[in-house]
């Protein structure tokens, strides 16, 4: 097998490609509820788009394994980037709303697999004792690109042109499938481990550590899923603050966090504290901050750029925490495993908005944060539980 380690250039274009998918991805994803919501009847309907969307993505997920073995990683990754460079020019220039929503559903769809793709690379290389290292670095590029890539965004958009948003993340993708197409023609792929659905539940379930550390991974991308959904549309139509202060203030100071400190901390898991310690103090830390949002009216940019760090600094323990424990648990073969984990949380992607859509109905706005807060106090029983690694 083609194995990529520190020594080998191709650890270097691995991380390169995904800084550019990264940033595709984060191009994007803080406008698109407002750039849909341009084809909806009503504000409430957005959750509930973003829910079928996440149901094709479970879909893909739950199948990624029999494509792997059926294609290969590396030519599965080049035909979703593929695919995603034709979605997205089709979102930039076309205006018909029964073109754009089906191709916005097929947008987010593919930008949820070519994730899977990464960390299927990714995991070829990582061996337990450094896992916790390795994915700190693989989410710090991952994020240097979101924190960025908003405040581009916000140079980008002067009047909800968003068109040039879409194409700028075009072009993003293209150079990370360049950079794929031209370097991984050799990587010879693990063998792909694909039991039934039944006996990846009875592995999962009777190991209190796995399913543990798989519901906090759910726990963080429905805090994610409702955060970059609900914020944007919050702060712009609610609070009163502009996209442009959003995209180019707010949120890269909000995410800062994912930059500074999820390098250090996967190194302080692999070398001193373990997964544990810092898996607990990032839910507490994360699900505070997150209430606190309910009670902040103020239009105050500085307040909310220092809140909305606060979240993030415990989604950022949380993030690398899960990522090393769990990927100390399996290796690039469990892509059984892999998928259930990556599956979680496609199902937050479905039930957080879907959940969303239906709270509306029945509270104000800001009390959304509120209740998303108590339910990521919720993880706690099971991280103060789990079989730590040091």
């Amino acid at each position: 097998m083609l194995r990529i380690s520190e020594k080998n250039p191709l650890f270097i274009l691995v991380y390169l490609a995904s800084f550019f998918y990264s940033f595709h991805w984060a191009l994007p994803i803080y406008i698109e509820s407002s750039f849909i919501s341009q084809f909806l009847s009503t504000e409430k309907t957005i959750g509930l788009l973003f829910s079928i969307a996440a149901v094709f993505s479970a879909i893909l997920t739950f199948l990624f394994p029999r494509i792997l073995r059926r294609f290969g990683n590396y030519h599965a990754t080049l035909i979703a980037m593929a695919l995603e460079i034709i979605a997205l020019l089709v979102l930039a220039f076309f205006t018909t709303p029964a073109i754009i929503i089906p191709v916005f559903i097929l947008h987010q769809t593919l930008a949820s697999v070519i994730f899977l793709n990464f960390d299927s690379f990714v995991e070829a290389f990582s061996v337990d004792e450094t896992t916790g290292g390795i994915r700190g670095v693989f989410m710090t590029v991952l994020n240097i690109a979101f924190v960025a890539a908003p405040f581009l965004a916000g140079l980008m958009i002067t009047d909800h042109d968003f068109w040039k948003v879409y194409l700028a993340a075009a072009i993003f993708m293209a150079f990370s499938l360049g950079v794929i197409g031209k370097n991984f023609k050799s990587y010879v792929n693990p063998e792909y481990v694909i039991p039934s659905f039944k006996d990846t539940l009875r592995i999962v379930s009777e190991s209190h550590d796995i399913h543990s550390i798989i519901y906090a991974h759910f726990l963080l991308a429905l805090f994610f899923s409702w955060m970059v959904i609900y914020i944007p549309l919050y702060l712009n139509q609610h609070v009163g603050i502009s996209m442009n202060v959003i995209l180019g203030v707010i949120t890269p100071i909000a995410l800062l966090p994912f930059v500074l400190f999820e390098v250090i901390l996967g190194k302080i898991a692999d070398t001193h504290l373990g997964e544990k310690e810092i898996l607990t103090l990032g839910f507490i830390i994360m699900s505070l901050s997150t209430i606190g949002i309910s009670y902040v009216a103020t239009a105050s940019v500085a307040l909310w750029a220092g809140l909305l760090f606060i979240t993030r600094t415990g989604a950022s323990m949380v993030e690398v925490a899960t990522e090393s424990y769990f990927f100390k648990q399996v290796n690039a073969g469990d892509t059984h495993l892999i998928t259930f984990m990556r599956t979680s949380r496609t199902l937050a992607a479905i039930l957080g908005p879907l959940l969303g859509y239906i709270l509306l109905h029945f509270m104000q706005f800001q009390n959304l944060f509120l209740v998303l807060g108590i339910i990521l106090l919720t993880a706690l029983p099971y991280s103060l539980t789990i079989r730590d690694t040091k």
